[in-house]
C-alpha cells in the first residue's frame, strides 16, 4: 500500500491506496467520482479523461505508482456545476452533443484542456485535439462537438454569454427546436449514474460477479470443476448451470417469445449457462460471486472446464454445406426460410445478358461497439421481487424471455432500465438480466455484474452479416422488370430475432423501386460465430448492400447513370386532377 497526498478538484486529500490500482478506480470506487467514465478500460476512448497537473490524462491505465505526490486533479465534478456550470457544459447542452452522454465528460474535460491553452482555436484544431485525446462518441457525431467547443471558446473570449447559447422557448411547441434535451444538466456535469455508478453505490454486503467464459467456438463440455474457485480469497459461491435447474429454472432463454411460427427450432437454443455444449466464444459457463470484483474475477479464471472441441462453422456457407454436423442435434443448422414473392413468374432468358445482372455481396459482421460497457445489478426488493437493473431496452419483452429460464414467475420479477449509455439496439436482446436474476434468486443477495470491454465485445450480440445473391433484369430503356434472390443470413448459434432480420431481407431487398416480378428467397442460418442481434437500420445494410450493388453494376452494364436508373425506377407520387372538397383521406395525390 501507499499514501498519496492529491489535491483534487481543489479539495487536498490523503489517500491509502494500491499503488496497482488505477486513478480512474481511485477516483471512482474511493471517492465516487463517477463523473469519470470507464469504457475500454485501455485509453482508447477517453471517457475516463481527468485533468492532472495541467495535462489531459487517460485515468483508467495510469497506475497510481506513476501519480506525483500533490497532484493538482479535475474531475467533470470540478468543472462545473448544475447550479454554477462552464461555458463548455452549457455549449454542450445547446448543441445536443449529451445524447446518451457517457462520453460527455471525457469530452468537456479535454475541451476544457484545449481551451485553457488555446482560446481561439480553428474547427481543425478542434478535432485534431480531439483526435490526439483518443475521444470518441458514438451518438452524436463530431460535429456538434466541434461546434459546442467553438462556441464555449466564444464565451469565453467575452464575445457573448453563457444565456445566449440557451435557446428560449416562445410557446408551446418545442418541435422543430433547440429546445435542450431535460437529462443533459446531469450528463454534462457528471451527476448522471450509468449501471457501473450505480453499483458502486450498492449497499454493504452486495456481491460482486463474474463470467467464467467459453474460449473457444464449438465444444462439448465434459466436466466442471469449480473446487479451487470456490477456495479462493473472497468467494462466496460458484453457480453453474446445475444450481439453476435445482432452484428451478430451465436454463434455457425464450429466444421466440415473438415471433414462434414457421421456425425449424423452438428458440430455447441460449442457455443461461453453457451445461452440455459451448456454441459460441465467450458463452458464459459459470458465474463467480465474490466480495470485490478483483476476487471474482481472479476465480471465475480458475474455474476448470474440461472440453471436446468440436468443428466449428464460422459463417453460414459453411454451416450449410452437405457434410456439415448440426450445432443443435435434431435442428437444421437453416432453420428459418422466408419468400417474397410478387407478380408473375418472369423468364429470364427473354431478355439479352446485356440487359440482367447477377451479383454476390456480403455485408459483415459489425460489434455495436458501445463505449459503456453492458452492466447491471439486481436484488429482492420490498414487496419481495426478483429485481433486475439494466440497460433493457425491451423490459416488457425480456421478462417473459428470461423467468422460465431463472424459475422465477413473471408475477414475481421486476425489470427497470438503468441510465443507459448508447446500445444502438444490441439490448434489444438480453444479455446479462437472466443472469443477474439467476444470481439474486440463488444467492438471496444483493450483486451487481460489469463488463469489462472484452467481456462486452465476447457476450453481447452482433449485427449479423448476409450473403446476398441477386439478380436483376431491366428493359433496353433500363426500367427494371425482375429481381430474384438466394440469401443467407449468418446469425450465430441463437434464434432469437433471426426470423425477424431476415424477415426485413424481404422487405427491403430491392425496396424503392417498382418492380413487376421478384423471387426473392432468404434463409438464417446457425453458425458457430457470434451470435445475432438488432442494430441500427435491422436488416437494411445488408439487404441493400446487395440489390443497390446491383443497380449500380447493370447501370454500369447498361450505359446509364446510376443516379438516372434509379430515378427512373423509384416510387414517385402521383398527382391526380381533384376536387378538394371531395378529396378522402385515402386519395394518392
Amino acid at each position: 500500500m501507499i499514501k498519496k497526498t492529491l489535491k483534487i478538484n481543489g479539495v487536498e486529500r490523503i489517500l491509502i491506496l494500491d499503488k496497482d490500482e488505477t486513478l480512474a478506480q481511485v477516483l471512482r470506487n474511493h471517492l465516487l467520482l463517477t463523473g469519470c467514465k470507464i469504457g475500454c478500460g485501455e485509453g482508447h476512448c477517453g471517457a475516463c479523461n481527468v485533468i492532472m497537473n495541467g495535462k489531459v490524462t487517460r485515468s483508467c491505465i495510469y497506475k497510481m505508482s506513476r501519480v506525483p505526490d500533490n497532484a493538482e486533479i479535475t474531475t467533470i465534478e470540478g468543472v462545473g456545476t448544475i447550479s454554477d456550470m462552464h461555458p463548455i457544459q452549457v455549449a454542450w447542452m445547446a448543441y445536443g452533443c449529451a445524447q446518451c452522454g457517457f462520453c460527455s465528460p471525457g469530452f468537456i474535460i479535454s475541451a476544457k484542456v484545449l481551451l485553457d491553452n488555446n482560446p481561439s482555436p480553428t474547427r481543425e484544431e478542434v478535432r485534431d485535439w480531439f483526435n490526439k485525446q483518443r475521444n470518441l462518441c458514438r451518438c452524436t457525431g463530431y460535429k456538434p462537438l466541434i461546434d459546442a467547443t467553438m462556441a464555449a471558446a466564444a464565451v469565453m473570449r467575452g464575445e457573448m454569454t453563457k444565456e445566449d447559447l440557451v435557446f428560449k422557448q416562445t410557446g408551446d411547441s418545442i418541435v422543430g427546436t433547440n429546445y435542450i434535451r431535460p437529462s443533459a444538466a446531469q450528463k454534462v456535469t457528471g451527476t448522471w449514474d450509468f449501471g457501473a455508478d450505480d453499483a458502486l453505490k450498492m449497499p454493504e454486503g452486495t456481491l460482486r460477479l463474474a463470467l467464467t467464459q467459453a474460449r473457444v467456438s464449438h465444444a462439448n463440455i465434459l466436466s466442471i470443476d469449480t473446487t479451487e474457485a470456490e477456495s479462493m480469497p473472497g468467494v462466496v459461491r460458484v453457480i453453474t448451470a446445475k444450481d439453476i435447474k435445482a432452484a428451478g429454472g430451465t436454463n434455457k432463454i425464450n429466444g421466440l417469445v415473438m415471433l414462434p411460427k414457421h421456425n425449424k427450432t423452438d428458440g430455447f437454443e441460449r442457455p443461461v449457462l453453457c451445461d452440455e455444449k459451448i456454441f459460441q466464444f465467450g458463452d458464459a459457463i459459470a458465474i463467480v460471486a465474490a466480495d470485490t470484483e478483483e476476487h471474482a474475477r481472479a476465480a471465475a479464471d480458475a474455474v476448470k472446464v474440461e472440453i471436446k472441441e468440436l468443428p466449428a462453422y464460422m459463417n453460414a456457407m459453411d454451416a450449410i454445406a452437405p457434410d456439415a454436423a448440426e450445432i443443435h442435434p435434431g435442428t437444421p443448422n437453416a432453420f428459418f426460410e422466408t419468400n417474397c414473392i410478387k407478380g408473375p413468374d418472369f423468364d429470364w432468358d427473354s431478355i439479352p445478358d446485356s440487359q440482367q445482372v447477377e451479383i454476390e455481396s456480403y455485408c459483415s459482421r459489425q460489434p455495436h461497439l458501445h463505449l459503456e460497457p453492458d452492466c447491471g445489478y439486481g436484488y429482492i426488493d420490498e414487496d419481495g421481487m426478483i429485481t433486475v437493473h439494466s440497460k433493457s431496452i425491451g423490459i416488457h419483452l425480456h421478462m417473459p424471455m428470461i423467468a422460465d429460464g431463472i424459475g422465477v414467475p413473471l408475477e414475481n420479477l421486476r425489470l427497470v432500465q438503468n441510465h443507459a449509455g448508447g446500445t444502438f439496439g444490441y439490448k434489444f436482446s438480453p444479455t446479462n438480466e437472466a443472469l443477474i436474476g439467476a444470481a439474486v434468486k440463488i444467492l438471496e443477495r444483493p450483486v451487481s455484474l460489469v463488463f469489462n470491454q472484452f467481456q462486452n465485445i465476447t457476450y453481447t450480440g452482433k449485427r449479423s452479416p448476409a450473403f446476398m445473391n441477386i439478380k436483376l433484369a431491366a428493359d433496353e430503356n433500363g426500367k427494371l422488370l425482375a429481381l430474384w434472390g438466394n440469401n443467407y443470413v449468418d446469425h450465430g448459434p441463437y434464434s432469437e430475432f433471426g426470423d425477424l432480420l431476415t424477415m426485413r431481407l424481404s422487405q427491403f431487398t430491392g425496396a424503392g423501386y417498382g418492380i413487376n416480378s421478384i423471387r426473392n428467397k432468404s434463409t438464417t442460418v446457425f453458425t458457430n460465430h457470434a451470435w445475432g442481434s438488432a442494430f441500427r437500420a435491422y436488416g437494411s445494410p445488408q439487404s441493400y448492400m446487395g440489390s443497390e450493388i446491383a443497380i449500380d453494376v447493370l447501370a454500369a452494364k447498361m450505359g446509364i447513370d446510376p443516379f438516372d436508373m434509379r430515378e427512373m425506377n423509384c416510387y414517385k407520387r402521383i398527382r391526380r386532377n381533384y376536387d378538394p372538397d371531395r378529396l378522402s383521406a385515402g386519395s394518392i395525390l
